[in-house]
């Protein structure tokens, strides 16, 4: 038979790492074991005076909340409650209680195990609060993901980083490689799914520069818009006392900051620090991937501008064209609000203003200045393009009067002719609006081209007013030299028609007579030869060569009294158009009347056939001229149509030898061809056939 062994209750009560406690209903205290008064930090003498309900609970409502659900018959297991240290310190606490009841079954107070749990809830809470911020970050990471974009980078941004850091504006920093400066993004206030640029600032002096070189984050605690960093100059920060910018990491290196302002001053410490990072770590690799999208997204929209410009710079033809269309297209490329052109003087060393666009256009223009004075001439001198953040703190700057210091950043950017720069660029950005090296390096590409426009232009406009000087002393030598031919010829004429000359002196007097036509229509051969020079083949129409050859044929049918003329004309039912002006006509009475002049016989017989042909896809009308004349010897036919070349030298036949070269000049300008062959093939003595070639006019 068995014997129960005897427990000591108040000894295994003492022994317990758990508080043992017996109370009243109102929570007055019957009995504790020593863990609860450890627990609460009292001793035994200290803590039999204390009520729960009123001195330990943390709120007396909670103990009321015990009792009534004991009173509802609730079973109380793990109940949470808060607890008040003796020092004052709350601590959690569960607790398991039951009623304990007097001899009749009838309840008088309570009994209960308290144990501190203080610890495990502060673990739970963290374990909560990291699950949530992971949450948090994750879903922003994914939102930035699915952006393809810097545009749409901040959609969504703002609602979820609000859950883990308070602020009231929220901006990113993002750089180029290079480091020149730093574009500041907002989310757009006027469409919550873009993003906005507002500034591009210097990258010295700014919140990245900061963070590239002192690694941490940076926390302004109050007095947010004394601190000089170059970010505030285009951030609302008059009324924002705190700032949060942690670093955006990605491939080792920093490329940006991200950014929380607060109007509360102290808003911010390194916990939230801490937490902003997580964010930043998540977003900085996607961030770099996009900028990199951009950066080769930006090179071809850059390659096919300067491609469109170069095109267009080409067909300006004036100078004040050049000037407007170099100032179009580099807005285009390189984004600016002012221009000013400049073009070198390097004899004089003077620079002289020939474009300008923006507010101050008419000061610009009015005032030119000295090569060795201010940043266009450092630039000009040094052939570098060149950037300045504050262009009215350099010291080299040349004031222009009437223009108000406007604190600008300014690009300028040399036009390099053959021999060194022929002009410079400056463009102008507000306060806040920097140039970056990546518009350095496209408005030195479009420079490029503009300055092989500028100086085709310039070789144009020279062309032009020599060609418009020769002309007028063409005119005034023909013109002048034909009246002096006139007035010999009168005064010539007029003494060899006097009866008292001798036959000897008759016969000098007409060959003087003769030499002095022969003169003018060398002239008229010249004149005609300048003119054809100076044809535009915009000045062309459309001309039907069935009415020139008629025309020219008919002309001709009595041009030599001694000689019987005779044409057989063979010609298209259509109309044979083609484009040229009246000189055609010229061409085609070169060939006809020499094919006259230089026939023996005294019945002249000239065939004129048109005919239209197809060569390598391009219709032709193609007239062949045949005579049966002396024929021209196979050495002679490839020189024929050069100036002053003459078929037979010796021959009493007057002649300049310009007829055919004339002939050549025409048929050049028109785009055609002209050749020379036998009429009867490999027999040259039985006269000549002269082809003509011109392209067809196109037709509606």
């Amino acid at each position: 038979m068995s014997v129960t062994p005897q427990i000591d209750l108040d000894l295994l009560f003492k022994e317990l790492h758990d508080g043992v406690f017996v109370c009243s209903k109102e929570g007055e205290l019957v009995y504790s074991n020593p863990a609860f008064g450890r627990m609460l930090g009292y001793s035994e003498v200290d803590i039999s005076t204390k009520s729960i309900a009123k001195d330990i609970a943390d709120r007396e409502l909670e103990w009321q909340a015990l009792t009534s659900l004991m009173d509802q018959g609730s079973l109380i297991t793990d109940y949470e409650i808060g607890l008040r240290r003796s020092d004052g310190v709350r601590i959690v606490a569960s607790i398991s209680s039951i009623f304990y009841r007097d001899s009749n079954g009838m309840p008088f107070g309570i009994a209960g195990i308290v144990r501190d749990i203080t610890t495990r809830k502060s673990v739970e809470h963290d374990l909560r609060e990291k699950a949530f911020r992971t949450d948090i970050v994750n879903r922003i990471a994914r939102a930035a993901g699915a952006s393809k974009a810097m545009e749409n980078m901040l959609k969504g941004l703002g609602d979820d980083l609000r859950k883990l850091v308070p602020f009231e504006h929220l901006s990113l920093g993002a750089t180029e490689e290079k480091g020149r400066h730093v574009d500041l993004l907002v989310p757009d206030p006027e469409d919550s799914t873009k993003t906005k640029l507002i500034g591009r600032v210097s990258f010295e002096g700014s919140l990245v520069e900061k963070l590239k070189y002192d690694k941490n984050a940076v926390i302004i605690e109050k007095n947010l818009p004394r601190k000089m960093y170059s970010e505030l100059a285009v951030m609302d920060a008059l009324e924002l006392e705190a700032l949060l910018s942690v670093p955006l990491r990605s491939r080792g290196r920093i490329i940006g900051s991200l950014n929380v302002a607060h109007s509360r001053a102290g808003e911010y410490n390194w916990e939230t620090a801490e937490t902003l990072q997580e964010v930043a770590d998540q977003l900085a690799g996607i961030i770099d991937n996009m900028m990199l999208v951009n950066s080769l997204e930006e090179k071809v929209r850059l390659h096919e501008s300067l491609m469109d410009s170069g095109v267009q710079l080409q067909k300006a033809v004036t100078t004040q064209q050049i000037y407007s269309a170099i100032a179009s297209h580099l807005r285009e490329i390189v984004p600016y609000r002012e221009l000013s052109f400049y073009l070198i003087d390097w004899p004089n060393r003077w620079v002289y203003p020939v474009y300008a666009v923006g507010d101050y256009a008419d000061e610009v223009m009015r005032a030119p200045g000295s090569l060795d004075l201010g940043i266009v001439g450092e630039v000009a001198k040094s052939g570098r393009a060149e950037f300045v953040d504050d262009v009215d703190a350099d010291s080299r700057t040349s004031q222009i009067p009437g223009v108000p210091l406007g604190h600008e950043s300014m690009l300028a950017i040399p036009l390099m002719g053959v021999e060194g720069v022929v002009g410079v660029l400056e463009v102008y950005r507000p306060r806040g609006q920097v140039f970056s090296i990546s518009d350095l390096e496209a408005g030195s590409l479009f420079a490029q081209q503009a300055s092989v426009a500028l100086v085709n232009s310039q070789i144009v406009v020279k062309l032009q007013e020599a060609k418009k000087e020769i002309e007028l002393l063409n005119d005034l030598m023909f013109h002048d030299i034909n009246n002096y031919n006139f007035a010999t010829m009168n005064y010539l004429e007029s003494i060899a028609e006097s009866k008292e000359l001798s036959p000897s002196v008759k016969a000098t007097l007409e060959k003087a007579l003769s030499l002095m036509k022969r003169n003018s229509k060398l002239i008229d051969s010249v004149k005609k030869l300048t003119k054809i020079g100076g044809m535009e083949q915009s000045e062309f129409t459309q001309l039907n060569l069935c009415d020139v050859i008629a025309k020219v044929t008919s002309g001709l049918a009595h041009s030599a009294p001694d000689k019987t003329i005779s044409f057989r004309v063979d010609l298209p039912d259509s109309e044979a158009l083609v484009m040229a002006n009246s000189l055609v006509e010229e061409l085609f009475a070169n060939i006809i009347s020499n094919a006259i002049k230089y026939d023996p016989h005294e019945e002249v017989e000239i065939d004129v056939a048109c005919s239209r042909i197809l060569k390598e896809g391009i219709v032709y009308w193609k007239t062949a001229v045949s005579d049966r004349g002396q024929g021209i010897p196979d050495d002679l036919k490839s020189s024929l149509f050069q100036k002053y070349v003459r078929l037979r030298p010796e021959s009493k036949i007057e002649g300049t030898g310009l007829g055919l070269s004339i002939v050549r000049a025409l048929t050049d300008k028109f785009n055609g061809r002209v050749w020379v062959e036998d009429r009867v093939p490999g027999r040259s003595d039985q006269g000549a056939r002269f082809c003509i070639e011109l392209p067809a006019a196109r037709t509606k």
